[in-house]
């Protein structure tokens, strides 16, 4: 077979940057995301449903983000700066945003 170079789509572009998706067959689903610096991004949780949001597992690749999260049960919440290269694992019921420096995302 050979070399084969696909273009990745892009699924929606706002003022925090551009969402990119693509699939493959070996593993599923992923979003590549890229976030202006100053944006918000996140602001959601997942009830732990769906097996590839249980955890919700992100790869930070480039830049730096600082990650607010908060424990819905136990109304826990702190503040973690990002930088990268790094894997960030979110369990079921942990709301979270992201205030972004030009970062790039990689998402399953």
């Amino acid at each position: 077979m050979p070399v084969q170079v696909h273009p990745i789509d892009i699924k929606a572009v706002d003022e925090r940057g551009a969402l990119h998706y693509f699939s493959t067959d070996r593993s599923g689903e992923f979003l590549l995301v890229y976030r202006n610096a100053g944006t918000i991004s996140g602001q959601h949780y997942h009830k732990g449903i769906s097996k590839g949001k249980n955890p919700e597992d992100m790869l930070l690749v480039q830049g730096k983000a600082n990650l607010h999260w908060k424990d819905l049960a136990t109304n826990e919440e702190n503040t973690i700066e990002l930088i990268a290269p790094t894997r960030v694992q979110i369990p079921a019921h942990i709301g979270m945003n992201y205030l972004q420096s030009r970062i790039l995302f990689l998402l399953n």
